[in-house]
């Protein structure tokens, strides 16, 4: 809970947003938590507070550093291994990463506007090759299967009910089954 000795003491505070996906979650936690533990030797640190929010597009993070000043919030944040530290834990966001700095007893962050956009789509070729991978044995394994039932009929026809079916396998379970066994590969590089 608040209280007035903490609206009048002066500090400063550093908020990060991002989102990870949530395959990625636990391990930006680790990360976030290693982190903690080297803040706590820093001069004029205060405290390391994580809300974690999971669903959605990903989970999200909203990390806040907090410092005895300006200056201790400054020399940290000039420093390499809060680089190292805090890039090792950026490199998992697959949204624009928000960074915010308040001063003094302001202790409210602007909204932030970054994280509800969409991830970044795999490259072109990963997508193709997914499709490929998705379409291509099913329509052989169709066109086997249902060669018997459809060969009285016209070839467009045929065509159709093979086409249908293979749409209705593809969307509902191939692709979807495809995409999360694949996701680290398709997000990578």
């Amino acid at each position: 809970m608040l209280d007035a000795k903490m609206l009048d003491e002066s500090g400063s505070s550093l908020m990060v947003a991002l989102r990870v996906r949530q395959s990625d979650a636990d391990l930006c936690a680790e990360r976030l938590e290693a982190l903690n533990r080297r803040l706590t030797e820093a001069d004029g640190f205060r405290s390391l507070d994580v809300i974690r929010r999971d669903g959605g597009l990903g989970t999200d993070f909203f990390i806040i550093a907090r410092f005895d000043t300006v200056e201790a919030l400054e020399a940290w944040r000039a420093s390499p291994e809060r680089a190292e530290r805090l890039r090792d834990v950026e490199a998992l966001a697959i949204t624009d990463v928000s960074r915010q700095q308040m001063a003094g007893s302001n202790i409210w962050f602007e909204p932030v506007v970054s994280i509800p956009s969409a991830p970044t789509p795999p490259p072109f070729w990963k997508r193709w090759l997914l499709s490929f991978v998705a379409v291509y044995p099913a329509l052989i394994l169709l066109v086997a299967i249902l060669s018997p039932v459809t060969a009285s009929l016209p070839e467009a026809l045929r065509l159709l009910v093979i086409a249908i079916v293979l749409t209705g396998l593809t969307t509902a379970f191939i692709v979807p089954i495809l995409t999360r066994s694949l996701s680290g590969w398709l997000h990578r590089g």
